[in-house]
């Protein structure tokens, strides 16, 4: 029987250096090739999450929700082995990277006053029930859509909410790169190219600040110019 601390309903600290025991990571990262040993867990939802996904967004956006995935797989293995086997949270992990951005898509952004963020947790949280998705799961992926622009280092967020931060900072700035080998981000980014992310992730932000100046992307100091000037990922895989 599952608990809602199977859909990553636990709390861990929001500051990543007290996470880390102030070191550069919990375990030493080693290789994986992603393409061989990760895969979106083979389940009715998920797929249907990606078939709903690939629908609405631009392959840059589809891909950068994949590359988030695969990223969080190996850092939940290689960082937090205690939560490596239980198939409900990388499910939940899944479920919450492919609906992250969805509303960034033209669609939704102009259909709502509210933050991409925001609205885009309502609705992967309506998609999911709407499909007989345990409340607590739908929740917990909406909670973690909320807060995953949170970037403040007080307090708590949930298991599933501190992963999807880290992979986001990582593949939109370069962040938290002690936490994953480079050879892993090579096969993430040959498996799902970046497709001039940075480029076209740093024009949503400031297309969003310029329709919407209240929402959420403006608690990011910077924000357009860290994704923009993401040097580590546009020096090796961008074409500009």
């Amino acid at each position: 029987m599952t608990s809602p601390a199977d859909y990553g309903f636990f709390p861990v600290p929001r500051n990543i250096e007290e996470l880390l025991k102030g070191r550069a990571y919990l375990h030493k990262p080693t290789p994986v090739d992603v393409a061989t040993a990760v895969t979106l867990p083979a389940v009715p939802i998920v797929q249907a999450a990606r078939e709903f996904a690939k629908s609405k967004l631009p392959a840059e956006t589809f891909n950068h929700s994949h590359r988030v995935f695969y990223y969080g797989a190996v850092i939940i293995a290689q960082q937090f082995p205690e939560h490596a086997n239980n198939a409900t949270i990388l499910e939940t992990y899944a479920l919450t990277c492919l609906f992250h951005d969805i509303a960034t898509a033209d669609e939704f952004l102009y259909a709502t006053r509210m933050s991409f963020d925001f609205y885009g947790a309502f609705l992967a949280r309506e998609f999911l029930l709407n499909r007989s998705v345990p409340q607590d799961e739908a929740d917990a992926v909406a909670e973690a859509i909320l807060r995953h622009q949170d970037v403040e280092v007080n307090g708590t967020i949930t298991f599933i909410g501190l992963i999807i931060q880290l992979t986001t900072l990582l593949d939109n700035a370069g962040s938290f790169l002690t936490l994953i080998s480079p050879e892993t981000i090579d096969s993430v980014v040959k498996l799902y190219p970046r497709l001039d992310w940075s480029s076209c992730f740093s024009k949503f932000v400031a297309t969003e600040i310029s329709v919407k100046p209240w929402c959420h992307s403006t608690a990011v100091t910077d924000f357009v110019k860290v994704v923009k000037e993401n040097k580590y990922f546009i020096d090796r895989y961008e074409s500009n």
